[in-house]
């Protein structure tokens, strides 16, 4: 979609013509999902999260300054809005704070897996290290960021990022791939 079809489609969502909100929803709506969707191996708190950010999209939309950085926004909106979940549902993993001189796991190349594939696997990793790990390695947060994110502290998110690619190595084994 052109840009200024997409400010347009913005500009009428927020004069309340329904047909555009139901556009927008058809458009967007799916990447709000994905975005929403890995955080959670509960389908519905996901849908939660997700009915969530989508409310609080339509309902600030009038606040985004730059309609370039739309898909940046809901993105933003959307994380916060799983982890805000998350955090009421109290189903945070803690773990120990690994000391700071422990080397992070080094990864191997890409694997061309399946999309459902990676999305059981990842749904394997307890609460926290699927947190950071989603942050950390799919949506390109830092540490530093991570850990105002979710209330811990830095290190604690560089631990919980190395145990859980400790851990997606050993399920990635179990069922079957050589990663040596």
């Amino acid at each position: 979609m052109e840009s200024s079809d997409t400010n347009s489609l913005i500009q009428k969502c927020i004069s309340g013509e329904r047909a555009a909100q139901k556009r927008f929803f058809d458009l967007y709506g799916p990447f709000v999902k994905g975005v929403v969707w890995k955080y959670f191996d509960d389908p519905a708190s996901a849908e939660d999260a997700f009915i969530n950010a989508m409310y609080k999209i339509f309902s600030n939309m009038e606040k985004l300054e730059d309609q370039e950085k739309l898909l940046s926004w809901m993105k933003t909106i959307a994380v916060n809005e799983a982890l805000m979940i998350k955090r009421k549902r109290k189903r945070m993993d803690q773990t120990e704070v690994i000391s700071e001189q422990v080397k992070e796991m080094s990864t191997h190349p890409k694997y061309d897996l399946d999309k459902e594939l990676i999305m059981n696997v990842l749904s394997q990793l307890p609460e926290g290290y699927r947190s950071v790990f989603n942050l950390y390695e799919i949506d390109g947060y830092k540490h530093r960021e991570i850990a105002d994110i979710l209330g811990i502290s830095i290190n604690t998110s560089k631990s919980q990022l190395i145990m859980a690619k400790k851990k997606l190595r050993e399920l990635l084994v179990n069922i079957g791939f050589d990663l040596e």
